[in-house]
């Protein structure tokens, strides 16, 4: 993955930030995904954003990514999928959002606004070899 650095400090190659890999793969139906490591405190807080997400943004035909994404077989559903992955997708929103209801969310969540535009900015370029 290309490295970055929010935070403005010089980052030395060899380190943990430059020798970061992403798996990119696809699906039986034809999908593209893409599965790439976030550090703990970004994660914490764009998995937060997330779970705020679901309840604030209109979903396509009204599916819920809680119960869509949820695997199915023979009609079963299993058990939800890991809680340790966030959907880029559904992050993505947030930047559509009115900036009054940008400001709102962060708030409910206890960051700010400047600091999840960051990690969003963060972790599309270091994806974007896509």
């Amino acid at each position: 993955m290309l490295s970055t650095s929010s935070d403005g400090t010089n980052i030395t190659p060899g380190s943990d930030k430059t020798n970061r890999f992403a798996l990119l793969f696809s699906t039986l139906d034809g999908s593209i995904g893409c599965i790439a490591p976030l550090d703990e405190l970004t994660f914490r807080r764009l998995q937060t954003l997330q779970r705020k997400l679901v309840d604030v943004v209109p979903h396509t035909c009204g599916l819920n990514p809680r119960s869509f994404r949820q695997f199915r077989s023979h009609g079963k559903a299993h058990r939800p999928g890991p809680d340790n992955m966030v959907d880029c997708e559904l992050l993505s929103q947030y930047e559509m959002l009115p900036l009054d209801k940008q400001l709102e969310i962060a708030q409910q969540i206890v960051t700010t606004r400047s600091q999840i535009l960051s990690n969003l900015s963060d972790l599309s370029l270091g994806t974007s070899f896509l």
